[in-house]
């Protein structure tokens, strides 16, 4: 089968690290896979087996990208010919469904992000337009029921795998250093850092030997920066930017927190258990997260916006060794049902499925 994944841009971000882990183990099954980037002439990810295909010529106002994309996009097709057509995220999904009017290729929208938190009115329309797509995959329950044509018998949910890395080497809990790990892009709207740092103050009070660390960079970091200098945070909290390593980091955390209003399957949460890490996180729609933690069992879930909670449950999770030690076995034992091995295999029967019918 040949494939043909459709995205705006690859960075760091957990949505383009799946994008590139799903296309290389389709790749891998024997498929042959590509990946085409409409507004971007570069990656910030490698990939092996997978051909990449940068856009050269990129706009520069918005208005000639959204004109433009869903002809180049119908270029690319009519150029590789696939027999699947892979669109990631609502703009990619709208510019693609576009795209393959009148043409035969099957066109299957991922949804990667909460579709009911954009606020932004181009994307809202793009959702409705991505809903004409002929299949989806979708993370969540919750997503896939936005997307009312898609939720029926052309769509299906499957979460992101977790990706063991066998050598990082776990660190026994009662040698971590006093740390608070954070790993997110720097975009306020979404993880909402001011969340997590009203949280880190009320730690504070009770443990001011915490510190708190930042994994990632992009948007808003100078803002966030300057909320950390108003809160009089800054002997406590650190920006590391972007990280290639991030489990190597994070595993000497004694928690690591996530304080977001909206998210697929928050990959970080699924990579701290795999290193041990007790994890506590808000309740982001459209779900994912529950997903993810059952809530006293493997972490902590508290409510979207609500900092006092937050701060609440990470200092029991400090102040209690034998809840962090039931977190991080529970989290081990957690973490089998999202084996790469059995998630990807989901995507290639229902990908075999589509073409043969």
């Amino acid at each position: 089968m040949r494939i043909l994944f459709i995205v705006r841009s690859l960075g760091y971000g957990g949505a383009s690290k799946q994008l590139v882990l799903t296309a290389e183990a389709l790749a891998e099954r024997g498929h042959e896979v590509y990946v085409y980037s409409y507004n971007a002439d570069h990656s910030d990810l490698q990939f092996s087996k997978v051909v990449f295909i940068p856009e050269r010529n990129m706009e520069k106002s918005s208005l000639k990208e959204y004109i433009s994309s869903p002809i180049r996009i119908r270029k690319q097709i009519k150029r590789l010919n696939p027999d699947i057509v892979i669109s990631w995220r609502a703009n990619a999904g709208c510019f693609c469904t576009l795209a393959c009017l009148g043409l035969k290729v099957k066109h299957v929208f991922s949804e990667r992000t909460d579709p009911y938190m954009e606020t932004n009115l181009l994307l809202k329309v793009a959702t409705k337009i991505c809903d004409y797509a002929d299949n989806g995959v979708f993370q969540t329950e919750g997503a896939k029921h936005y997307y009312k044509r898609l939720d029926k018998s052309r769509s299906t949910v499957i979460p992101n795998p977790i990706i063991f890395n066998n050598e990082v080497k776990l660190v026994p809990y009662n040698e971590r250093r006093n740390e608070i790990a954070f790993v997110g892009r720097c975009f306020l709207k979404q993880k909402r850092q001011d969340i997590m740092l009203k949280a880190f103050k009320i730690v504070l009070e009770t443990h001011p030997e915490m510190h708190l660390k930042f994994y990632g960079g992009d948007f808003d970091i100078e803002k966030i920066k300057c909320m950390v200098s108003d809160m009089g945070l800054q002997e406590y909290v650190t920006f590391t930017g972007p990280v290639n390593d991030v489990l190597n980091k994070i595993k000497y955390a004694r928690v690591l927190a996530l304080s977001s209003d909206y998210e697929g399957i928050p990959n970080v949460l699924l990579e701290a258990m795999s290193v041990g890490v007790p994890v506590v996180s808000t309740d982001t729609s459209p779900g994912g997260v529950r997903v993810v933690v059952n809530d006293g069992e493997n972490g902590y879930i508290v409510p979207r916006g609500d900092y006092k909670k937050l701060a609440e449950k990470i200092l029991m999770v400090l102040n209690k060794k034998d809840i962090a030690e039931k977190f991080i076995q529970n989290g081990f034992a957690n973490i089998k049902r999202f084996n790469p091995e059995l998630i990807f295999e989901q995507w290639n029967r229902y990908l075999n499925g589509i073409v043969k019918k």
